[in-house]
């Protein structure tokens, strides 16, 4: 019977690139030529195998093949089935060759396995479609015509070589040895040209050796530039905080690394590729890019995790790595993806310590140790875990007692010990220990007053110093300290509007002066109303903006929920109680999105807050029963997941709940413990009255 087609070709659309790369070489191939004109089992060979049917459409829904697909079924002489395990559970492809063995054809049926086991009993690794073992007509079992490709089994090129025997029909042994002398003909002829072309290649290699050793000075060259760039350069664009310089030489370092061919670069070119890209995230990070940042962070890690496992016992490598898992739990940390944190920072945690282990004298390689339980006791202090975090950094401020005065000039060791100084003020204010929080975040002042004064210009110190200030005037105001709380308020402000200005793509430094006018209008919000009015009416339109800028920003939407809090209560302050319950509603709307998303302990007080301010608007417009329901949800908020001793931090706003629910006995023991604390509230509590009634 006459066909049109040599084979049709069954597979997986899993398989497609295996499909793709069998119908190349069998169109293309050109048959021994000693085998021309002889005559196999199938019929006279030709010089080439002929056309082959490849179906490109998916199987209809019904399981139908279609009219196309039986025709074409119909019209070949053969049915290559590309086996692996998507093949033995397609439907198409078992449908496929059900079809044409029904034409009679069974033993025109020849396998190719791509991957999986052939005869495995394990389903997941069966190759074949259940239709090619199916039993023949008279019952009798049939054993598939089968070409292993994979690398265990026969290798793609002797099981292509396989197959094409089976379609000539001739001995696999028969076309192996007549394309073995095809071969020596062919490299008889290519040794021939090659002794003709020595001389040539003889007389262009010097050419081409010297050309090379100039390409590789001027990579050299280019790598040494890159590298100032990326170093020393970025170093002193960091310290005056030009994020578009910064940007800029991050450009062209990407630029230029594009124009490299992957086959030409070191492993120090990837090694700066990887270090430019972690600069290129943290610009982002900076601009308030949360994704681009990780995108830039992510690759940074694919190519450090690749060059430490060439090399895992070089310590830079390893270094370049815990780097690029850092800035992925950063990211997550500040976008308030906590498990995602978790797990990247460990990872960074169990590299650190590995790489101190390399090299017991590498100082720098110490600190990353402190660094990495740093950062895990910042998670613990986010997720509420008080007591662990207090822990884990009051053993790391010891540290850095002991290596600050060793090395007096190194003002970023100084910052360290500082920063620590600070998280512990900040985990003392909340469990009530005041006069600790106040002399820890002296100490962080200090030393940023110290750095300040060794580099003035490093715009760094700066924003530190500021952020220094305000956790320092927070810890004096809970002790009633306004004075000096408003001395140092004044300050930050002057120095943080400053920085603002100097950069104002840098989001960083866009809050630091909402904050700033957040706290100086609460500390004068009973002496001056009206300018306290304005000075919260500018943070909010200050934090608007940050947030604009970088709408995944936690710590920016929580500043700009406060200054609508802070709206709402000197709008009440006023006694307009419309403007009040405005600014509450339009600061629930910011936060209950986040909120949902993410709930923890921050955002818990911010949102305790304002239903606080609900309720005493809706309790100055008149409607009780609505401000009785916004104080049981501030209540509801404030008494769940406390453990077995409520959080200092949610004292003051329980306080204020339960004297407005009128349960004044409820509230006294929280009061006496606040007093004990030598707490101060920045706004009266209700009236005391209520106490003294009881």
């Amino acid at each position: 019977m006459p066909t049109r087609f040599r084979a049709f070709l069954s597979y997986s659309h899993a398989d497609a690139d295996w499909a793709s790369w069998l119908l190349r070489r069998l169109e293309t191939y050109r048959v021994p030529s000693r085998l021309v004109g002889t005559r196999g089992a199938h019929g006279e060979i030709g010089p080439r195998l002929g056309t082959f049917f490849r179906d490109r459409d998916e199987l209809p829904s019904s399981g139908d093949l279609g009219n196309t697909i039986r025709e074409a079924l119909g019209e070949s002489a053969a049915l290559i089935v590309v086996c692996s395990p998507a093949a033995a559970q397609s439907r198409w492809v078992n449908a496929e060759v059900e079809a044409f063995r029904a034409s009679g054809r069974g033993d025109r049926v020849l396998c190719f396995v791509v991957a999986g086991e052939p005869g495995s009993a394990d389903p997941a690794q069966q190759c074949f479609p259940p239709a090619v073992l199916a039993p023949a007509g008279d019952g009798s079992a049939i054993e598939p015509l089968a070409a292993d490709a994979r690398r265990e089994g026969d290798g793609r090129e002797r099981a292509f070589l396989k197959l094409v025997a089976g379609l000539l029909g001739v001995g696999y042994d028969t076309l192996a040895r007549r394309e073995a002398q095809r071969r020596q003909r062919k490299w008889a002829m290519v040794a021939a040209a090659s002794l003709a072309g020595m001389a040539i290649a003889l007389g262009l290699a010097a050419t081409a050796w010297v050309a090379r050793n100039d390409a590789q000075r001027r990579q050299a060259q280019a790598e040494d530039i890159l590298g100032f760039m990326l170093g020393d350069l970025r170093k002193k664009l960091d310290t005056v905080g030009r994020l578009d310089l910064m940007r800029a030489v991050d450009d062209k370092a990407t630029t230029y690394f594009a124009t490299l061919d992957p086959r030409d670069l070191s492993d120090r070119a990837l090694e700066e590729q990887a270090r430019s890209l972690t600069g290129i995230g943290q610009v982002r990070l900076n601009e308030g890019k949360h994704d681009p940042a990780m995108a830039a962070f992510r690759e940074a890690h694919a190519r450090s995790t690749a060059l430490h496992q060439r090399a895992p016992n070089n310590g830079q490598r390893l270094f370049d790595l815990a780097q690029a898992e850092f800035w992925i739990g950063f990211v997550a940390l500040e976008q308030g993806r906590y498990d995602e944190a978790g797990v990247w920072l460990r990872k960074y945690r169990d590299s650190a310590i590995r790489l101190a282990a390399m090299d017991r004298n590498n100082f720098d390689w110490q600190r990353e140790v402190a660094y990495g339980h740093h950062n895990l006791a910042v998670l613990d202090e986010r997720l509420g875990r008080y007591p662990e975090a207090d822990r884990a950094l009051r053993e790391e401020l010891a540290l850095y007692r002991t290596w600050t005065p060793q090395r007096p000039q190194d003002t970023a060791l100084r910052f360290e010990a500082a920063n620590v100084a600070s998280w512990l003020g900040t985990l003392s204010a909340r469990q009530g220990k005041l006069s600790d929080a106040e002399a820890f975040f002296t100490e962080q002042l200090a030393g940023m007053q110290r750095n300040l004064a060794a580099e003035p210009e490093n715009a760094k110190w700066q924003d530190l110093r500021i952020n220094a200030l305000y956790l320092l005037v927070e810890a004096q105001a809970q002790r009633g300290r306004r004075s000096e709380a408003l001395a140092n308020i004044l300050a930050a402000t002057t120095s943080a509007d400053a920085l603002a200005r100097q950069d104002p793509a840098n989001n960083l430094w866009q809050t630091p002066p909402a904050i700033c006018r957040w706290w100086h209008a609460q500390l004068i919000a009973t002496s001056d109303s009206a300018t306290a009015m304005q000075l919260a009416d500018e943070a909010a339109a200050i934090a608007t903006r940050a947030r604009t800028a970088e709408p995944e920003n936690e710590r920016v939407l929580r500043w700009l929920v406060m200054a609508r809090n802070l709206q709402a209560q000197l709008a009440l302050a006023q006694g307009d109680s419309r403007g009040a319950r405005t600014h509450a509603a339009e600061a629930l709307a910011l936060l209950e999105p986040a909120w949902k998303k993410g709930p923890n302990e921050v955002l818990r007080l911010v949102l305790a807050h304002n239903r606080i301010l609900a309720g005493e608007g809706a309790q100055a417009a008149g409607d009780d029963a609505a401000a009785r329901t916004d104080w049981q949800q501030a209540e509801q908020l404030l008494t769940a997941d406390a453990g077995d001793a409520l959080p200092f931090e949610r004292l003051d706003p329980l306080v204020r709940t339960l004297l407005h629910l009128d349960r004044t006995t409820e509230a006294r023991p929280h009061q006496q413990r606040l007093t004990a604390a030598g707490y101060v509230p920045l706004r009266p509590f209700p009236p005391s009255d209520r106490i003294a009634a009881q």
